[in-house]
């Protein structure tokens, strides 16, 4: 464990671990900018949303997404950055949760859009867990400096 636990300290990893989580943002952020209505469509699905409030959501989540993930790339603002990346994922994973729990096919429309279904749903919740432990680690990392 101790191992493990250096492993995961060491700077190089701190570094892959930044660029990838921050990465994981940026593309996702891109991919719902270059399709608003795909996105808001998405976010509809998932029947959480007022309608009222669906196409502000699409327009205004992924340019967040995008300053998020260059913040901490760049290291300006990272631990406010990382904060909002584990805040949002955790909404993600509540969402997500939510839609399969009440048993509605959703695409999350994390990375493009796809055809709604259940597996989809547990696809991008499986994939936000270790999203979600990577962010937090290293916000856990950016609060011990």
């Amino acid at each position: 464990m101790n191992t493990l636990a250096t492993f995961f300290k060491h700077p190089i990893v701190l570094v892959v671990l930044r660029w990838a989580v921050a990465g994981i943002f940026i593309y996702a952020g891109v991919e719902k900018i270059l399709s608003p209505q795909n996105f808001a469509d998405s976010i509809a699905s998932f029947q959480l949303v007022p309608k009222a409030l669906i196409h502000l959501v699409a327009l205004g989540l992924p340019p967040f997404e995008v300053i998020m993930g260059v913040a901490v790339v760049v290291g300006i603002y990272r631990r406010p950055a990382l904060l909002g990346i584990n805040a949002l994922t955790v909404v993600f994973i509540v969402a997500l949760a939510s839609a399969i729990v009440r048993g509605i096919p959703v695409d999350c429309g994390c990375f493009g859009s796809k055809e709604p279904s259940t597996a989809q749903a547990w696809i991008a919740l499986l994939r936000d867990i270790p999203i979600l432990a990577a962010a937090a680690w290293l916000y856990l990392r950016e609060c011990a400096r």
